[in-house]
């Protein structure tokens, strides 16, 4: 789940979630206009949207467990590309607004349902209103005024890390919430690029939030995959004036800042989770100059397969936050009429080794059996440098072997413009036929295919990868089948 943004609706948690997975480049999304970036790339047509559009996942669940996918919204290429998306409610229209970033080149878009769960209204409107563009949140006062706060575009100057500093605004939103009031009382410029440059500081991926009186607005460091670190600003005014709050962490917990998301616990009051989009190492490093100053890239450019985290925020009896712990666990009051808490789920990981030199394995002493065998797989480019891979998709397909207790052998191909970036099943008719044998492999010279492991489960089974006929098992892995 890419930049998810959590709600509680009508009883349930809900999750809105950008999904990277017909493109997971994160020079899509974190493109900026008029600078040193390269042209985002164009996408072959396939399962998972048109040029690099992914669209924005709904989710429910009753314990922020376990949660069922309940709307896939992805408007035309044509009209929007839209990510960073949270759904707030407008009493005054008696709608769901969700909202949604755009490609960097435009402004923000919203869509309507009278359901948290959409479905969404198809095109998108675009938010009016001014210095409406980049990251944003929208968050709102105990009278129920809605506030949004933006970075937007104008007035970004570069700093000294090779980084940009954006202005920062608040300002009110009208009760319809799909404009602003847009009068001088009614918006504010709570810093500028220069006093924020002046202070060494850039800014972006804001999560904002009102809590005991106070207003907060939260930053990640310009720097979209990166452990960077996370300011603060707070006021008793929603426009301000806001003090400097500092540093909660000079790590982000291991991921950028990502929103402020606020839940109700049962006692009638509320936590709230700060979330975080996980900074992911690529295998490899590489050694840039922009020509003043030289640089080592330790990014994996392949964001479709980072994930998000939430952390809950504390406050000092002053109303200041208190640093990150970023602890491994975290305990947060369930909504509802939940007997007990939910079993945490297993530790899945990503394994992207199948390539055209190595393939992966995984076999059963006592083999499986069932009309469909599913499981989920993805690909990924490998990285060129900090803004380059190398193509928009692999070079080859996908081809599964499925080898039978009958002696027989059965073979299924995928294109790889029909392959998720991030992990999405892929379905196979096995008509009953016992299983023995799973291989997968492929003929791509620019990447890898990946599947997912979970802790060994089964002692009746091995995990693996094969060079050269020789195999190497994973001796605490086996393979994530969702179904047999």
């Amino acid at each position: 789940m890419v930049e998810a943004h959590l709600s509680y609706w009508e009883g349930k948690y809900y999750m809105y979630s950008a999904t990277w997975g017909c493109g997971g480049n994160i020079f899509v999304y974190g493109y900026v206009p008029s600078d040193n970036y390269p042209d985002m790339p164009v996408y072959p047509p396939g399962d998972y949207g048109a040029d690099g559009n992914c669209g924005i996942k709904t989710y429910s669940s009753k314990d922020l467990t376990n949660w069922e996918l309940v709307d896939f919204y992805q408007p035309d290429m044509g009209v929007a590309n839209v990510t960073k998306p949270l759904v707030r409610y407008s009493k005054a229209n008696k709608e769901y607004i969700l909202y949604m970033g755009g490609d960097g080149r435009r402004g923000i878009y919203y869509a309507t349902s009278k359901s948290p769960s959409g479905p969404w209204s198809n095109p998108p409107g675009e938010l009016r209103g001014d210095h409406l563009s980049h990251d944003f949140d929208v968050f709102v006062g105990p009278d129920d005024t809605h506030y949004i706060i933006t970075d937007p575009f104008l007035g970004t100057i570069p700093s000294a890390d090779g980084g940009l500093t954006w202005d920062i605004w608040v300002q009110q939103l009208a009760p319809d919430l799909i404009s602003t009031v847009n009068t001088s009382e009614t918006i504010t410029l709570v810093r500028s690029a220069k006093q924020l440059f002046d202070q060494n500081l850039t800014l972006e991926a804001t999560g904002a939030f009102y809590h005991d009186g106070y207003y907060y607005l939260m930053f990640g460091q310009t720097c979209q995959n990166c452990a960077g670190y996370i300011y603060y600003f707070y006021s008793e005014s929603p426009l301000g004036p806001y003090k400097d709050g500092g540093y909660v962490s000079r790590d982000g917990c291991g991921g950028q800042n990502k929103g402020a998301n606020v839940l109700p616990t049962p006692d009638g009051g509320s936590i709230v989770l700060a979330g975080n989009l996980g900074y992911r190492t690529g295998p490899d490093n590489y050694a840039w100059s922009d020509g003043t100053q030289s640089y080592v890239w330790h990014g994996d450019n392949h964001q479709a397969a980072s994930s998000t985290y939430f952390f809950p925020l504390e406050f000092n009896r002053d109303h200041t936050l208190k640093n990150y712990t970023c602890p491994s666990k975290v305990q947060v009051p369930l909504m509802g009429d939940l007997k007990k808490s939910p079993d945490a789920p297993l530790p899945y990981q990503l394994d992207c080794r199948v390539r055209n030199w190595k393939s992966i394995d995984a076999t059963y002493s006592q083999p499986k059996s069932g009309a469909t065998l599913e499981f989920p797989v993805f690909q990924r480019t490998d990285n060129l440098g900090p803004t380059t891979n190398a193509g928009p998709v692999l070079n080859g397909p996908l081809t599964v072997t499925l080898a039978y207790t009958n002696g027989a052998t059965e073979s299924f191909s995928w294109a790889a413009s029909n392959i998720s970036w991030a992990p999405a099943k892929i379905s196979m008719n096995t008509s009953g036929k016992r299983v023995s044998k799973i291989t997968l492999e492929t003929n791509a010279t620019n990447g890898c295919y990946g599947t997912v492991v979970q802790p060994k489960q089964d002692s009746r089974s091995s995990y693996g990868s094969t060079v050269l006929g020789r195999f190497v098992k994973q001796q605490k892995a086996e393979l994530y089948v969702y179904k047999w």
